[in-house]
């Protein structure tokens, strides 16, 4: 009975910390655009982490709010900067690839984005701390 008390409190502890399902970021991004979602944001979370599927769904979540959250913030006049930073971050062998489609948007969304090879979360965090740089001075 002891032995069952502490794997419920362990368990009970341990669950909380790691999300068992997409958020609503993930969710919308996932019915919206299938197949970009599933090339993209869905396989670079399975090659981090492979059989690890809670941290599969926790890498989905932070790519897709990372990306919901620089198209959302995003502003025009820092285009290069957005620019350089999904270079910097696209993923092994994507960077010439992503280079060619960026050139092709018209429209800084999340369809447009979505086609891009990229860890979402540092693009996101490169172009939060260039455009604050570019800001001061």
């Amino acid at each position: 009975m002891k032995k069952n008390l502490v794997f419920l409190l362990l368990l009970a502890i341990a669950i909380p910390g790691i999300p068992q399902e997409l958020e609503a970021n993930a969710k919308h991004i996932k019915e919206k655009y299938p197949t970009e979602y599933t090339n993209t944001i869905r396989k670079y979370a399975v090659k981090e982490w492979g059989d690890d599927y809670q941290m599969v769904v926790y890498e989905i979540n932070q790519q897709c709010n990372a990306l919901v959250d620089l198209v959302n913030e995003f502003k025009s006049e820092n285009t290069n900067i957005a620019y350089k930073a999904i270079l910097e971050w696209s993923q092994d062998g994507y960077k010439t690839k992503n280079s060619q489609e960026f050139q092709k948007i018209k429209t800084f969304g999340v369809a447009q984005l979505l086609k891009l090879h990229c860890d979402w979360q540092m693009v996101k965090y490169e172009y939060d701390l260039q455009a604050k740089a570019k800001n001061a001075f």
